[in-house]
């Protein structure tokens, strides 16, 4: 069984062998069809357009359709689970989505590898996101505990990041850690067996997790101010961008995105009823907090401060290994074609009417 570094460096060999061999055979005659990265993006979407969405634990479908936004998208968008930004870049790479919804880190792992995915939408959350949960027997009560501690690691993700800033936040690096290197889905069983002694879990799973630990001791630790970005995003595939038709449809998913997210801020109780109760299962004390976790979404545009706060987080994984051997430049992670993108863009369908 492979461990969850090894994955990652798997994944990372995948993505890089496959872009070699991309560019190896993507040369085009000047006369090939193809839209160029530098060219306006196009607005009407051919109403046979496909578009296959990368998605996470149904949320931007549900999303989507319980803001009607799914509805007024011309083209057909449909939607595929996968359960970690890697895979969600995995599948975009090898044409099985085209969009991809993940957390800051992912789409360096895209740069990394040279996968030429870039970033076309971002979304702030002003929650507290993300936060480290203790093993019921761990002693554990601050960030300054966890020196020393055997704390679970996924490499290559945002929870990867969110580690990192509250260990920076009280002089703590990886070095003054014990990390146990395993899969996400694999975090909670880890702390219940005490294989691990904390790691950072998002919602729902940290409310699943304290809802059977917290009577025999296992508690959430605050994060350090910063050490949750808010950052979500939407990523795309060049082999998208580069078809007229797909861009436009991918420009379209954009301002649907941000129309919902806005959305759901004036809808809490209906993301709570139909969501995180009915499709995540969530008993609705939890998905109370869930809500209150996520907190209000905004649209922060591909700002100056946006894109400093991407390069913080790579020069914090690059610090701790990550993504070593090479500069990477937050800049180039995103498509400024869709910077000025608001809710209030318009589209084909809609005009500029939220």
């Amino acid at each position: 069984m492979h461990t969850a570094i090894e994955m990652l460096r798997l994944t990372l060999a995948t993505l890089i062998s496959a872009a070699a061999l991309t560019a190896c055979g993507a040369t085009q005659s000047p006369d090939s069809p193809g839209l160029p990265a530098d060219a306006a993006l196009p607005t009407e979407v051919p109403p046979d357009t496909t578009l296959v969405v990368a998605d996470d634990a149904n949320r931007l479908r549900t999303l989507l359709t319980l803001s009607g936004e799914q509805d007024r998208l011309t083209g057909e968008v449909s939607y595929a689970n996968f359960s970690s930004g890697p895979l969600r870049l995995e599948a975009i790479r090898t044409g099985n989505a085209h969009l991809g919804y993940v957390g800051d880190v992912p789409p360096i792992l895209a740069h990394y590898s040279d996968a030429d995915v870039p970033i076309v939408g971002a979304v702030r959350r002003d929650g507290t996101g993300a936060l480290i949960a203790t093993s019921p027997d761990s002693g554990i009560t601050s960030l300054s505990d966890l020196a020393g501690k055997r704390i679970g690691v996924n490499e290559g993700t945002s929870q990867q990041a969110t580690l990192l800033r509250n260990l920076q936040s009280v002089g703590l690096g990886i070095g003054d850690v014990e990390p146990v290197y395993l899969g996400l889905a694999e975090f909670a069983d880890g702390l219940r067996a005490e294989q691990i002694q904390a790691a950072v879990l998002k919602q729902p799973d940290r409310a699943r997790y304290l809802e059977s630990t917290a009577a025999e001791g296992a508690i959430e630790i605050p994060n350090a101010p910063g050490a949750n970005t808010g950052l979500n995003y939407l990523y795309a595939g060049r082999d998208a961008l580069i078809d007229p038709a797909r861009a436009a449809a991918v420009r379209e998913f954009v301002i649907a995105w941000y129309r919902a997210e806005l959305w759901r801020n004036g809808h809490q109780d209906t993301w709570i009823s139909e969501y995180l109760v009915k499709d995540q299962h969530v008993d609705v004390d939890d998905a109370r907090k869930i809500v209150e976790s996520d907190g209000v979404a905004s649209i922060p545009g591909f700002t100056d401060e946006v894109v400093a706060t991407q390069q913080e987080t790579i020069d914090l994984l690059q610090q701790a290994g990550a993504f070593a051997g090479r500069e990477l430049r937050a800049r180039d992670e995103f498509d400024f074609r869709f910077a000025d993108l608001t809710a209030d863009s318009p589209t084909e369908n809609r005009g500029g009417q939220p």
